[in-house]
């Protein structure tokens, strides 16, 4: 709950004090790492989440959390790895392809970044996120239109 209100700071205390009474809760770990992403350190939600997948490794957030703080570390080769990693286990997962896209592109490799973002539309996501995610192949493949300026 403190974390869908967004409270980041009294979510983190509630999660610490619940992994000191259960250290094994992949879960609150998983949470934990949300709470700390989301409050802007994502050098220790990445932490959190390593945590979460190394006590439940069929996690797919707690996999996906460690891809995401990566990426956003700049830590794009190492983000790549763990992303082919959830992909091989969850080929069709939805977050886990659009953040493959996403790295991909960034890494320079708009071919892979394609073929992720592709399956990614595959899936049928919401509008927003298709949206961008076909703006961003458009773009990969060089057919994308310059914006004209409207006075």
């Amino acid at each position: 709950e403190l974390l869908r209100d967004g409270d980041w700071v009294e979510a983190e205390r509630a999660l610490r004090a619940v992994l000191a009474a259960d250290p094994g809760n992949a879960y609150a770990q998983q949470y934990l790492g949300q709470a700390l992403e989301m409050a802007g350190d994502p050098e220790a939600a990445q932490r959190a989440y390593e945590a979460a997948e190394k006590l439940s490794p069929e996690y797919l957030g707690a996999t996906l959390g460690v891809g995401r703080t990566l990426r956003t570390r700049g830590r794009l080769d190492e983000a790549a790895t763990v992303l082919e990693r959830l992909l091989a286990k969850w080929p069709e997962d939805a977050d886990g392809l659009y953040l493959a896209g996403l790295v991909s592109a960034e890494r320079g490799d708009g071919k892979r970044a394609i073929g992720y973002l592709e399956r990614f539309l595959a899936t049928r996501p919401e509008a927003e996120a298709r949206f961008d995610a076909e703006a961003l192949v458009t773009a990969l493949k060089g057919k994308a239109k310059p914006l004209s300026i409207v006075n």
